[in-house]
């Protein structure tokens, strides 16, 4: 087919559907989308809470539980263990389709009914990390969300196999690293980006091969340098005492110069690595023929694809969150694991199969419309079929949700190929990773049909401000484990745990004076959103497709220009 362009019935702009999208879509037999694609990928993000938790009761055991569900929600929430155990498997809320009554309907009915688990974790693979949100397979870890494979990390968010880390981000294959972003195989980074195999850095971006480098950008295969400038071992450790790196007054002001110093020199228009073929987009790794991305790792032959992690990815659209062997996943978030062949669904997972318009409908198989279902196959709306009769119902429903569509409150149409309606999206907006990538404002948020949630008061006691906290690590005492300080920037209560002051106690580093939320929200200002922008590279002119929108004050090379001065 030709290039199409169609009007976003959501956002009301127009948006290209190129040959390419329509073989797909003709090749998984969906009709093609009617959102465009930034409005397609925030809808998918408004069903997402990564990082606001809240105390809750568990329906089942009656026992203390942190959720991603504050008290106002109508979900049944169970604590994970209780959601997890074998005393239930889903069919028990099982419902037989009315072909009188709206699909969605019928499946919102199911979603307010059934047993929800408190914190999005693959539980059975988790030890001792008990407040942990978004992961699986962690290790003695705490308030770690969105990872797989850590050990012994706090704070942190979006995380492949990392180790005896606090306060990171976006990290892969690294170790004792602190406020550290987007870095691969480093071991002991402290506050560095986008680096790449670099061992004792300090303030360093968009490195690669360094070893013992402080404040340099740009640079690869040194050592002892110091904001780009070559030094003697010796004068290089001498540099480094002065710098007082175990204060954190000091760090905080080495920070801001590492800030100003960098935006002197040029970025490449997009970041990634060497081992990508035929991408577009942002933080996109070891990919191939994969357009439109947003921080994605080994990901090939997909288009709109979002936060991928794990390896491997093949096949998929507008799809958002996991990876680690899956294929023909479209229009599905947080779908991992295994799985293969889903569609319009939310948090299937693991090794699922052939699965439409489902949230957490784990380990199942062939199943349609169903809500917290664990190890079934052959189901619709929660209630168990024969295969003949699976398929016979299914079909007669995608039938129904065509002549018969769902219209919700701002006349947007829901027909078979829409991800789910608005409605099923547990959350507010800004309780989501939505508020963070697509910020809006709460009239904006509400005029799109979002929902929007008041923030809270604090909860707990502050005994003592940030100011009485010492400067150095060495001054700390664990008696400062009793106490409740008040956050330096926004006066919320928070508190520091054992293993969190022994980790920084081996990092030789300060306790931070925010608290956890404050502490990301700035990480999450050095990481650019996933919108595209046409400009020229300011070296040769050519044109580039980038995350760095015109009146950014970053200076933006294309690839080639930045190979021919930095490579």
């Amino acid at each position: 087919m030709d290039t199409e362009t169609k009007n976003c019935q959501n956002c009301k702009k127009d948006f290209t559907i190129e040959p390419e999208d329509f073989k797909f879509y003709e090749k998984i037999n969906v009709p093609a989308p009617t959102w465009c694609p930034e409005c397609r990928a925030m809808r998918r993000f408004s069903f997402m809470n990564v990082w606001s938790l809240y105390k809750r009761i568990c329906a089942k055991c009656g026992g203390d539980t942190l959720s991603v569900y504050s008290l106002d929600k109508p979900n049944i929430v169970y604590c994970n263990p209780c959601w997890w155990g074998d005393s239930w498997d889903g069919r028990e809320y099982g419902m037989d389709y009315d072909p009188t009554r709206s699909f969605f309907d019928q499946l919102y009915e199911l979603f307010l009914k059934t047993p929800w688990q408190a914190l999005d974790n693959e539980y059975v693979s988790n030890k001792n990390s008990k407040y942990v949100n978004g992961v699986a397979y962690q290790k003695d870890c705490y308030m770690n969300f969105w990872a797989d494979f850590c050990e012994n990390v706090f704070y942190s968010s979006y995380e492949n196999h990392l180790k005896d880390s606090v306060d990171c981000l976006r990290m892969i294959d690294s170790e004792l690293c602190y406020e550290s972003i987007g870095c691969n195989k480093c071991y002991r980074a402290f506050f560095s980006e986008e680096c790449d195999s670099c061992t004792d850095v300090w303030f360093s971006r968009a490195c690669s091969g360094l070893v013992n480098c402080f404040g340099c950008i740009n640079l690869r295969n040194k050592s002892y340098c110091i904001w780009n400038e070559q030094y003697t071992r010796e004068d290089y450790f001498k540099k480094l005492k002065e710098f007082s790196i175990d204060s954190r007054k000091m760090l905080d002001q080495l920070r801001k110069t590492a800030f100003e110093f960098w935006m002197k020199y040029p970025n490449r228009f997009y970041i990634g690595n060497s081992l990508n073929v035929n991408v577009s987009g942002n933080y996109i790794y070891e990919s191939k023929n994969t357009h439109d991305s947003y921080l994605v790792l080994s990901v090939e032959d997909s288009r709109f694809v979002q936060f991928v992690s794990v390896a491997s990815t093949k096949g998929c659209y507008d799809y958002t969150g996991w990876g680690n062997g899956v294929e023909k996943i479209y229009e599905s978030s947080v779908v991992g694991e295994g799985a293969n062949n889903i569609r319009f669904s939310h948090q299937c997972w693991p090794d699922v199969l052939d699965i439409e318009y489902s949230i957490y409908a784990n380990a199942c198989k062939n199943v349609f419309g169903c809500v917290n279902l664990k190890k079934k196959k052959y189901c619709i709306l929660n209630k168990e079929y024969t295969k003949e009769e699976y398929e016979k119902l299914k079909n007669k429903i995608i039938e129904d949700m065509k002549k018969n569509p769902y219209i919700d409150e701002k006349g947007r149409v829901w027909a078979y190929g829409e991800f789910l309606p608005l409605k099923f999206a547990p959350f507010a907006y800004n309780e989501t990773i939505a508020g963070n990538f697509f910020p809006m404002t709460e009239e904006e948020a509400l005029n799109k049909g979002f929902k929007w949630q008041e923030s809270k008061e604090n909860e707990y006691k502050i005994t003592k401000k940030t100011e009485s906290l010492p400067d150095t690590i060495l001054e700390t005492e664990d008696s400062i484990l009793n106490d409740v300080f008040a956050c330096s920037s926004c006066d919320r209560a928070y508190r520091f745990t054992l293993g969190e002051l022994n980790l920084m106690k081996k990092l030789s580093l300060p306790l931070p004076r925010e608290c956890f939320n404050c502490r990301q929200s700035f990480r999450l200002t050095r990481v650019n959103l996933p919108k595209l922008y046409e400009r020229d590279c300011q070296k040769c002119g050519n044109k580039i497709k980038t995350s760095y929108a015109p009146d950014r004050p970053e200076i933006v090379y294309c690839v080639k220009c930045y190979q021919q001065e930095f490579a």
